[in-house]
This record gives C-alpha cells, sequence and structure tokens, in this order.
C-alpha cells in the first residue's frame, strides 16, 4: 500500500500558480504516493464549474483526492484567522488518518496549521517556505520591524522551522539569512527546490533562430510594488540606440493603462509596445520569440528568498534575461551559466551597459541551448519533484 500524503496549500488549484507549483509536482509524485489535497480556491474561480469538473476529473486521473476550500480575503486579519481555523480542522480530519505519513505544508499559513494539529497527532510535517513571509510584510511597509505583530510572526517561524521535519527554501540564498536569524536551526533540515516548471510543456525547438527576433519584453506582473516598472521602460527606450528596430512586448494581466502612463511619464515611443494577456497553454508561443527578457525585482531581505517562475519560463525557451541583483539566487545562476546580463542599478549608464553587453551576449550561437540546460538542470519539475519524494522517504523511512 502507498503511503499517503496529506498536502496543504494555501494557493489555489485553479490559479495559474496552483497548476505549475502545486500540480505538476504532486501529478509526478502520485506514482509513488496517495495524495490528499486542500486547497483554498477564489470564490470567483471556483464558481466556474465547468472548469472545477475538468480539474476534479485531472485529479482523479492521478488518484489525487481534491478538496478545495473557499478563500475568504476581507477583512484580512479576521478573514486570514477564519481559514486558518477551516484549515486546521481539515489538517485534523485527514491526518487523524493511520495511512497519512506525512503533512506537505506549502508556505506559512497551512505550516502553522499543521504545527498546531502535529501536537495531538504527532504527525511530521515539511516547511516548504515559498518566501520569507514576515520579512515581504515589511518590505510591502505594511508592517514594521519593531512592531509587536512582526516579532509574533518571527516566534512562530521560529518554532515552525524548529519543529518542521524538513525545510524547504526557493533559494540557496535564504539558507544563511535564516541559519543566522536562528542559529539553533539544523542545517541539515534545508533542502532548496526553486519554482520549477514542467518542460515537457516547453517543445524543443533547437532549429529555431531566436536571436533572429527583434522583440525585447518581459513576462508577468510589473505594477506589483516588486518590480522595477521604470528600469523596464527605460530599458525599452535604450534599447532603440542599441538594437536594430526593436519591438517590445509586455505579456501581462495589468492594468495596460497603468503601464502606458508611466511610458508616457518616461517618454518612450508606445507605437512599437504590445501589451497583452496570456493563457498558460500560449506562454511558449508568446515569449519564445524575444530576444531576450527583462526581468527588474525589487531587492530587499525578503527578496532573497524569491524565485521567480517566469525565469524558468524564458530559459525553457531558450530566451536569456537581463536583471538585477538582490533577488534570491538569480543573479548567481544566471552570471555562472553565461545565459544572461546583470545590471548594478537602475541608472541610465547601468543599463546602457548591461544592454551592449548583451548585445554582446547575443552573438553566441550556443546561448539557447545554455538557456534551455539551465533549465533543465535547475528548474525541471522532474527534478523537484524527485527531491520531494527524497524528503517524503527520509521522514517515512
Amino acid at each position: 500500500m502507498k503511503s499517503e500524503i496529506l498536502y496543504l496549500s494555501y494557493t489555489g488549484l485553479m490559479e495559474p500558480l496552483g497548476r505549475s507549483q502545486v500540480l505538476a509536482y504532486l501529478s509526478r509524485l502520485s506514482n509513488e504516493y496517495t495524495i490528499t489535497l486542500v486547497t483554498f480556491e477564489k470564490r470567483n474561480n471556483y464558481s466556474n464549474k465547468q472548469e472545477v469538473n475538468k480539474l476534479i476529473a485531472l485529479c482523479n486521473s492521478y488518484g489525487i483526492k481534491w478538496h478545495p476550500r473557499i478563500y475568504h480575503h476581507k477583512p484580512r486579519l479576521l478573514a486570514t484567522i477564519w481559514d486558518l481555523l477551516l484549515l486546521s480542522w481539515d489538517t485534523f480530519h485527514f491526518s487523524s488518518k493511520k495511512n497519512v505519513k506525512v503533512i506537505h505544508c506549502r508556505s506559512y499559513i497551512p505550516t502553522i496549521s499543521a504545527w498546531f494539529i502535529s501536537k495531538i497527532t504527532r504527525k511530521p510535517f515539511v516547511f516548504d517556505m515559498r518566501a520569507l513571509w514576515p520579512e515581504e510584510i515589511v518590505d510591502a511597509g505594511r508592517l514594521k520591524r519593531r512592531s509587536i505583530l512582526y516579532k509574533s510572526l518571527c516566534y512562530f517561524e521560529s518554532k515552525l522551522l524548529a519543529d518542521a521535519s524538513s525545510i524547504v527554501s526557493l533559494t540557496s540564498a535564504a539558507i544563511p539569512h535564516l541559519l543566522n536569524k536562528y542559529p539553533e536551526l539544523d542545517s541539515n533540515k534545508f533542502t532548496v527546490i526553486p519554482t520549477c516548471v514542467d518542460l515537457s510543456r516547453f517543445a524543443d525547438k533547437s532549429d529555431k533562430e531566436i536571436n533572429n527576433y527583434p522583440v525585447i519584453g518581459t513576462m508577468g506582473t510589473v505594477v506589483s510594488g516588486w518590480y522595477h516598472l521604470d528600469w523596464l521602460i527605460n530599458t525599452l527606450k535604450y534599447s532603440r540606440s542599441i538594437f536594430l528596430n526593436p519591438e517590445f512586448k509586455i505579456i501581462t494581466k495589468d492594468d495596460p493603462n497603468i503601464i502606458l502612463k508611466m511610458s508616457n511619464t518616461l517618454e518612450l515611443d508606445n507605437c512599437n509596445l504590445t501589451i497583452q494577456s496570456s493563457s498558460p497553454d500560449l506562454i511558449q508561443s508568446n515569449i519564445e520569440n524575444m530576444l531576450f527578457a527583462i526581468l527588474y525585482f525589487t531587492s530587499g531581505v525578503s527578496k532573497i528568498g524569491s524565485a521567480p517562475t517566469r525565469m524558468a519560463e524564458f530559459l525553457a525557451c531558450g530566451v536569456p534575461i537581463l536583471g538585477n541583483r538582490g533577488v534570491g539566487d538569480m543573479a548567481e545562476i544566471i552570471e555562472s551559466h553565461n545565459i544572461g546580463v546583470i545590471i548594478e542599478d537602475g541608472s541610465e549608464e547601468s543599463i546602457k551597459i548591461g544592454l551592449e553587453k548583451m548585445k554582446f551576449l547575443l552573438k553566441d550561437p550556443l546561448l539557447p541551448k545554455r538557456c534551455k540546460e539551465t533549465a533543465r538542470k535547475h528548474f525541471s519539475a522532474d527534478l523537484g519533484a524527485t527531491k520531494y519524494s527524497k524528503i517524503y522517504n527520509e521522514i517515512i523511512f
């Protein structure tokens, strides 16, 4: 009989992130384990019964028992507490089963639930951190480091880390930070698994000369507090003096008016700028013809724990990256594998130097293959599932 894994996710399975960062792994792990999955779905997503039924059928085909809950978001604190109570009940209900050997907790809220319930059921749990949540709240300006709430979150964080049977970090960069913050932690409990992608979605188009397409752009949200939209617009503007007649493309669900307002402010001629959204199935066709991708994320303590999914998707398509420092392992991976260029800051001088370096790098005919190989080495969902399986087996046996 297969051992059972109880998987708790505060991210909904109906969200793109749920498909790529939950189901992609579990579909592979379902060959070895029986999986019970609890997720929190946004109400408007869950109202689409046709999509719900498709997901139920898909989960059933893998033998995954999916138990969706409705996510509550207002008022923020009370809604989160209510969801935590619901999740705690589900955790107790499902983990009480004899065959459940491990509780896998994706992010902090599920881990808090498993931590409380494990005091009763004695079931081991995996703390899959996904990010440095207390630091994210501080960097977002919603909390002060001297506040009682921040100190309370850090207290819980220390308990979750100490009592977890295994800890998964998205980046290597976050581990020294956590060991310095909590010296009592055992470094052997950590495993690094970045945000991986299903590489089977990205057909190998090695015969296609991607670098012959003069399209420069990016993908994902660019109007949040975590992205340097002004750096992006300036990079597009300065690229016109370095690349011949470039076209610009931004694949995003963000409000295009906000992007256009910023581009007008920074005096970018928008005639060659395309802003469009994309379904997950069309990502490859929408980004594979890019000359290079621009990933400029804000830095800060919280960002050393971040691993942008879009980086993996660009690399899987053979597209090199123009990025910045201070974001997880991004700069180290780009520079060590020679698959892009890192700028030092958002100044005109730094951006133009970065663009000139990128122009030179693009002359390398092996660049697309290096990008794809880096995606296979670091960001393959197959590799991620193998690492999770190793964690489970170490706990079970």
